[in-house]
């Protein structure tokens, strides 16, 4: 990019602000006074969010208790509800930081980017269908998963007006947060991942789940493609449609296990693609064929995105795999659902394997109301070719109760109390363990660092 991301004086036009304000570059956007660096705009939210959005990571304190911070480490100006005493760079005052700061610029954002944006949502698998996206050359993507009420403005008010294609990610606490990041964010392509059954606390159906993810096509033009899995309605949407999947407009024509990879071919209307992926996955595969089929729709390149993909790799907790004392871990552990870690089993069950076990430690799939033990004891469907499940939490007693005999490892009830030493113990040289969960099971206590450790002393 060729000039700044924004100027001062330029925000401060954005948001109405009167005054004069300087033509100061800013090459970064933040709410988080942490991670401002020289250049920075801050914005400066409140502990609690406003406009009616819930958040599982509201403060106690307000942003702009730490415009001092800021200030020091580098931000050439700052919105803000008020003016800070003692603050010498511009602020930028708003009624509201959220709504009428962050939510501003980014419309701002939007409005002065004439190429493809391509919106993405689903129940599983957005976050890497978004990095395959993200592939596409001169492309700029939403950044670790920031998919909520503030990290799709962000995304937005840091997108490069030069990419090529903007790809923002879209999730939801609440119904309704989808249609609204939507209408902010007009995605020329509007693609849905799947629909399963995520959420379905706060949802109450898988019907309610398919509305909620579809919705995304609010915030497409008349002329908008929405872009979704085979078997998916779309009732409200009148516009173009793009299917992928079985029988669909883009779909799988073959795939073949090569190593640790997998050879893919997939047609795309009347003509066939060749691409890998590594490491290779079946999931990965319609997660791929998602993205190819985004691309299509925003009349881009498929061939340019389709030979980048074996380059993808996987993010931390969603797959990562390290040999540690002659067992493979697969640290899958970022987050679980009946779709994801039906689809880490099969993963799991693709393995070539040399020698040793399919293991898989399985913590609770939260968020699903009263039909979890259903959805946990169903995952005996997917158990064929695993040689043994370690099962974590009370919602995983059902399975462990109903696995078949000489499948269970064992069963501990609280994953803050669980020891990473007596798993390891389990294990031996030549197996392969996947780790997967609902976020609170694993990923936040840090288990497979903690396995990894153990397997290392244990070596």
């Amino acid at each position: 990019m060729s000039g700044p991301l924004w100027t001062v004086a330029e925000v401060a036009r954005a948001l109405g602000a009167t005054g004069s304000f300087p033509n100061t570059p800013i090459d970064f956007v933040t709410q988080d006074s942490r991670l401002v660096k020289p250049g920075s705009l801050f914005v400066a939210l409140s502990g609690t969010p406003s406009g009616g959005f819930i958040s599982a990571f509201a403060s106690a304190r307000d942003g702009w208790e730490f415009a001092d911070k800021a200030e020091a480490s580098g931000a050439v100006a700052m919105i803000v509800p008020h003016e800070i005493a003692g603050i010498r760079i511009p602020q930028v005052v708003v009624k509201d930081t959220l709504i009428d700061g962050l939510w501003g610029l980014a419309r701002a954002a939007r409005a002065r980017f004439k190429g493809p944006v391509i919106g993405l949502t689903g129940s599983a698998g957005k976050t890497s269908t978004k990095e395959f996206l993200a592939a596409y050359p001169n492309a700029y993507a939403s950044p670790s998963s920031f998919n909520n009420f503030w990290g799709v403005p962000l995304t937005l008010c840091n997108a490069r007006p030069d990419a090529s294609l903007w790809v923002v990610e879209m999730g939801m606490n609440q119904a309704g947060e989808i249609a609204r990041l939507s209408e902010l964010t007009r995605p020329t392509v509007a693609l849905v991942v799947n629909v399963q059954p995520v959420h379905l606390e706060k949802l109450g159906s898988l019907d309610a789940i398919r509305r909620e993810k579809v919705s995304i096509a609010l915030g497409l033009s008349a002329d908008g493609v929405l872009v979704l899995p085979s078997g998916i309605k779309a009732p409200d949407w009148k516009g173009k449609v793009v299917r992928f999947g079985e029988k669909a407009e883009v779909h799988e024509v073959a795939h073949a296990p090569h190593g640790e990879s997998w050879q893919v071919v997939a047609a795309i209307g009347k003509k066939e693609i060749a691409f890998s992926l590594t490491p290779g996955a079946p999931h990965r595969v319609q997660n791929a064929l998602a993205a190819l089929a985004s691309v299509h729709a925003a009349h881009l390149d498929v061939a340019t995105l389709a030979i980048k993909l074996d380059r993808v790799g996987i993010m931390t907790g969603r797959g990562v795999e390290q040999a540690v004392g002659g067992v493979t871990v697969i640290d899958d552990s970022f987050n679980g659902n009946p779709a994801s870690v039906a689809a880490a089993l099969q993963s799991l069950q693709a393995r070539n394997m040399t020698g040793g076990r399919r293991i898989a430690v399985l913590g609770d799939m939260l968020e699903l109301g009263d039909d979890a033990p259903r959805y946990h004891t169903g995952l005996t469907a997917h158990l064929d070719g695993i040689d043994g499940i370690y099962c974590v939490g009370p919602l995983m007693r059902h399975l462990y109760d109903a696995l078949p005999a000489g499948k269970g490892l064992g069963w501990h009830d609280d994953p803050a109390t669980l020891k990473a030493g007596e798993v390891a113990s389990l294990l031996k040289a030549g197996d392969v363990v996947v780790v997967k969960g609902s976020k609170k099971m694993f990923w936040v206590n840090k288990f497979v660092p903690g396995l990894v450790a153990a397997l290392q002393a244990k070596a």
